[in-house]
């Protein structure tokens, strides 16, 4: 070998691997310290580039996540708020339940009410104050939210929480037919009952037989009530014109073809004697009598079968030529607002028919607990008769063309002006006329009080009565809420409309929040993975980089030693020159 002294090429190849050696165990020691196998671009520039991608997806992914958490929270809020509201409207219901029975007097009745009334004061309180981060939630204003829930933008999930005030739940549809004075057999179809489908119901016979009239037909409807939401209720009643003045039945008087006989009776019927004998066979027609706090005859059909005076019951019962035949009112209510669109055959006899006067509205929550007016009254079948408790006399446009049809109040019947019996204090506007075509407002007359209603009266003693559009003649405003019994069983299909909807609000928020979960769950994963991906980039195996350590260290302790025998080894050179 040859010996040189200026140029030491084996120091110099020890000092090169030495610096390499250096270098890989700088290397192994920023990785061993830092936790990672790419601390610099140097380091492995397109896995960084890769790395950087899939850190940024996955803190995206984390971000995403709080903000499915944040959805649930405001859903969650929303859902307990609604909650106690359910709480409410069941104790509304409970509260409109325990006033609908005549057990209960004005007194307690308005008490019931005025609770209901804090109640819903308290459920419209939870709606306007339940917030989330400064955002109402129950107001209405909250909807079509978007939360974003993905890595991308646009990738959201959209929320809605419907109004859950008083004034924007429980509407309910109700609809009252007119008084029904025919029979027949009445095919009743309900159109688009499910949006797409007709529901037709099995035909019904309206007369005065058992099984027959609205009371079969309100059982006909209400065992279909699950498929089609409508339900029916009747009032078939007959109450007379003025209290009970002293008289005579004939001997072939008789109701639903069962035969009562002559009855005499007095003002008042203060024995009872028109009463008992009309109770007396009431297991047979079906029909009861009572008196109203106004004296009147009340005949009342607890089946719903219709009422049929035959013979004379005579002209002191009140009971007027046009009302010896009456089939009741039928109405029927929906518990989602929208109209109750029928049609059929033969629904004159139900009151329903293409010429009937039915009234028809959509009462929310709210409404239920103040005055209510005379249309909504009628639509909910306050009224025993179409006309808000008024009889209606069909085709006489006149009480004078009434009066000379043979009906008892003609002249010298002893009901004419000056007679002490005056028909003015008798019937107190008590009667609507009304004209064979009724075709317009004009048609309908009201017997004026103080009227001699003698014969020969002229239509100037007659004031023509107004009818709004849907709403009966004559129909008068009740008081609020469940301070009277048809008022208590509005209530409560009222609450359970409202329940009905706060459900639903539910189940759509809970419906959202399932969505929303599995998505947080989804995402969740991808996360993971996403992060074990950059984790193999990234990070730097321990077991593999303290391999390459101990190589780097030992390579370097053995490359200074090489460097040491590579400058002793220039010694020799003296041995040549001793």
């Amino acid at each position: 070998m040859g010996f040189r002294i200026n140029t030491n090429v084996a120091a110099l190849n020890a000092k090169a691997n030495s610096d390499l050696n250096a270098k890989s165990l700088d290397q192994s020691l920023a990785r061993l310290s830092s936790g990672l196998r790419i601390n610099s671009a140097a380091d492995d520039a397109s896995g960084m580039a890769i790395a950087d991608s899939l850190r940024s997806q996955a803190n995206t992914l984390g971000q995403a996540i709080s903000n499915g958490n944040d959805a649930l929270g405001i859903l969650q809020t929303a859902d307990k708020a609604m909650d106690e509201q359910l709480k409410i409207l069941d104790t509304i219901k409970t509260k409109a339940t325990q006033a609908a029975q005549d057990g209960q007097s004005l007194k307690t009745r308005t008490m019931l009410q005025a609770d209901i009334n804090r109640l819903m004061e308290e459920l419209d309180n939870i709606a306007n104050t339940t917030s989330f981060n400064g955002k109402q939630l129950l107001s209405g204003s909250f909807t079509n939210q978007e939360f974003q829930i993905g890595s991308s933008s646009n990738q959201t999930v959209k929320a809605s929480i419907g109004a859950t005030q008083s004034s924007k739940i429980g509407v309910t549809r109700f609809e009252t037919g007119s008084q029904s004075f025919s029979s027949g057999v009445v095919g009743l179809t309900i159109k688009n009952y499910n949006g797409i489908e007709d529901f037709k119901f099995q035909d019904v016979v309206i007369s005065t037989s058992v099984g027959t009239g609205l009371g079969a037909l309100a059982e006909e409807i209400n065992k279909n009530a699950d498929k089609t939401g409508v339900r029916a209720s009747f009032d078939v009643k007959t109450t007379g014109a003025h209290a009970i003045k002293e008289g005579t039945t004939s001997q072939d008087f008789a109701i639903n073809g069962v035969t009562i006989g002559k009855v005499s009776y007095q003002d008042g019927d203060k024995n009872g004697s028109l009463v008992s004998a009309i109770n007396a066979v009431k297991d047979t027609t079906g029909v009861q009598a009572s008196q109203d706090e106004n004296g009147r005859l009340v005949l009342t059909s607890a089946d719903g079968r219709g009422i049929k005076i035959t013979g004379d019951i005579g002209v002191g019962s009140g009971i007027l030529a046009t009302q010896k035949e009456n089939y009741g009112r039928l109405s029927l209510v929906k518990n989602d607002g929208r109209d109750i669109n029928i049609s059929g055959t033969n629904l004159s006899a139900v009151g329903m028919g293409a010429a009937d006067l039915i009234s028809q509205t959509s009462v929310s929550l709210r409404e239920s607990k103040g005055q209510i007016d005379a249309n909504t009254a009628d639509a909910m079948g306050f009224n025993s008769y179409a006309g808000g408790g008024k009889q209606i006399v069909k085709g006489f446009s006149t009480v004078s063309a009434y009066m000379s049809s043979g009906n008892g109040f003609s002249a010298g019947s002893g009901f004419s002006a000056g007679s002490g019996k005056n028909m003015s204090t008798m019937l107190q506007n008590s009667l609507v006329f009304i004209k064979d075509d009724m075709s317009g407002a004009s048609g309908y007359y009201n017997i004026s009080a103080g009227s001699g209603f003698s014969s020969g009266s002229g239509q100037s003693q007659f004031a023509t009565l107004k009818i709004s559009a849907g709403n009966s003649a004559g129909a008068t405003s009740k008081t609020s809420g469940v301070t009277t019994l048809k008022g208590a069983m509005a209530v409560m299909d009222i609450a359970e409309t409202a329940i009905n909807n706060l459900d639903q609000i539910r189940a759509d928020i809970g419906s959202v929040q399932n969505q929303i979960t599995s998505t947080i769950n989804n995402i969740t994963v991808t996360q993971v993975n996403v992060k074990s991906a950059e984790s193999q980039i990234r990070d730097v195996d321990f077991a593999s980089e303290s391999a390459n350590y101990s190589k780097a260290n030992i390579l370097a302790q053995s490359g200074s030693y090489a460097m040491a025998q590579a400058n002793a080894s220039q010694q020799n050179v003296l041995r040549l020159l001793q």
